[in-house]
């Protein structure tokens, strides 16, 4: 399923659009009120049946339009609660429980308090378990969520309707929207989206939002669903990575999106100097001119990802993609961007197999040395056998040979990774076969060309370049 999107038409009478707007203020101000009641009353998560009588009566809004609004206060602090627990006050109650502060079971009652957003005594729970985790709460908690004026508003199937134009020639949709008079609705004209043909091509369930730029647009869900092929099963891998300088390095010896990092670099740092120096002044709204140079960042990745995939997939059809399943918590700038919009594109149209990415940049595909000593930004040299190439080649060849590694699981810890890479590592220099002889199999990529191969001066065929070509002997010996 996918969101799509339609816009208010241009010339929708001004009349409507107040109309409109009103309602949205109304709305704000109600979930406002939601909000601050749920955490005055220290309510993280509410039951269906006990919605209707623990919030205060809205004045001005409609029943359905009521409910909507209760329902996203719920969520927003719902999610901002269980984010909470995660990132802080779970580590806390673990150390403190670890320190001999508190028992086993006060610290299993905490846990229990922070997952389940519970609110109330309950079996074990006693309301000073309550009270202790509050405490927590307050002190490592931080501010508490906030709404903003541009808060988007939820149209449920009950307070808007999307339907088909008719004859009119105004408009590819009309969305009938409850407003604050019962019983009167909103017309609003939409302009089409070329992916949806007609009214019930979408869920029922609208969300309406302005935009930065004063226009409305409102969010819709795409009924059909599309998922990529199955690969066959004797199908070609090919290792996919995010290079350093480049948006993709693929197992075959190619890299994509060369000429984005300048352009990338140059306007983040512009976007970084911006924001610290509202930062320094206290103002914490983003100024116009910021959002633009955001959505320009943001649109410069989805664009180039986007075309980065599309190329993958017409090169290499009937291919299964491998790509990392890579945690990019404290990653920032180019690869976190890159990373997350490349993945979604190509898990949309091509099959594809994540695996774990411990140590795949840091292994030579020679030797299986692993030391981070052997990358230096795009170079890769070996300290082991002296193996040199592209950094970006040897993280996506790494990629490539761990789809096919039974002994590295997806979930394992790098701790165990390393383990096992150095277990492998030392049979290998020890086997009567020879050191490093065997290691490429019948899966690696082909040599590469010279672009990607940077050779040291004196070094014998073979020896210290990026081919896969492996060295000719007795003993097959670096």
């Amino acid at each position: 399923m996918k969101c799509r999107i339609l816009m208010l038409h241009k010339d929708t009478n001004q009349g409507k659009v107040a109309r409109l707007e009103a309602l949205h203020v109304e709305y704000v101000a109600y979930v406002r009120i939601c909000m601050q009641y749920m955490l005055d009353q220290r309510a993280y998560s509410l039951p269906r049946a006990e919605k209707q009588a623990f919030f205060p009566p809205a004045t001005n809004l409609t029943s359905q339009t009521e409910k909507n609004a209760r329902d996203h206060a719920i969520a927003i602090v719902s999610t901002w609660a269980k984010g909470i627990y995660q990132r802080k006050i779970k580590p806390t109650i673990t150390h403190l429980r670890r320190e001999g502060v508190i028992t086993d079971d006060d610290a299993k009652a905490l846990y229990i308090i922070g997952s389940k957003l519970i609110s109330k005594p309950w079996k074990f729970i006693t309301q000073e378990h309550l009270d202790a985790y509050h405490a927590l709460l307050t002190e490592y908690g931080g501010n508490p969520p906030v709404v903003k004026d541009s808060l988007p508003m939820r149209l449920s199937k009950m307070t808007a309707r999307l339907e088909d134009p008719g004859e009119t020639v105004t408009a590819d949709f009309w969305l009938r929207v409850s407003s604050l008079e019962s019983r009167q609705s909103i017309w609003l004209p939409l302009v089409g989206n070329p992916y949806i043909q007609q009214a019930d091509h979408v869920s029922k369930g609208i969300q309406a939002r302005k935009t930065k730029t004063g226009r409305w647009r409102f969010e819709a869900v795409e009924k059909s669903t599309w998922e990529a092929p199955e690969p066959p099963e004797d199908a070609h891998r090919l290792g996919v990575d995010v290079g350093l300088n480049v948006l993709a390095a693929t197992s075959d010896g190619v890299l994509y999106g060369e000429h984005v990092k300048p352009k990338f670099d140059k306007l983040y740092q512009r976007i970084k100097r911006l924001r610290a120096n509202r930062q320094r002044q206290g103002l914490k709204q983003n100024s116009p001119r910021l959002d633009r140079l955001e959505s320009r960042l943001s649109g410069l990745i989805k664009t180039e990802t986007g075309r980065v995939a599309n190329t993958l997939v017409r090169k290499h059809p009937d291919t299964l993609f491998v790509v990392e399943d890579l945690d990019l918590r404290g990653c920032r700038g180019q690869k976190r961007f890159a990373y997350r919009a490349l993945q979604t594109n190509l898990e949309r149209k091509a099959p594809t197999l994540k695996v774990n990415p411990a140590y795949t940049s840091q292994e030579c595909p020679s030797c299986g040395y692993v030391s981070r000593q052997n990358r230096s930004g795009i170079k890769f040299v070996c300290k082991c056998c002296g193996r040199r190439a592209h950094a970006d080649w040897v993280g996506a060849s790494g990629i490539l040979r761990r789809s096919g590694d039974k002994d590295v699981g997806r979930g394992d810890h790098p701790r165990d990774v390393k383990r096992v890479l150095r277990e492998r590592y030392l049979l290998c220099r020890d086997s009567s076969s020879g050191f490093g002889r065997g290691r490429l199999s019948s899966s690696s990529p082909s040599p590469l060309g010279s672009r990607l191969t940077t050779r040291g001066s004196g070094s014998a065929p073979g020896t210290g370049t990026a081919s896969n070509s492996m060295p000719t002997g007795s003993s097959g010996r670096f």
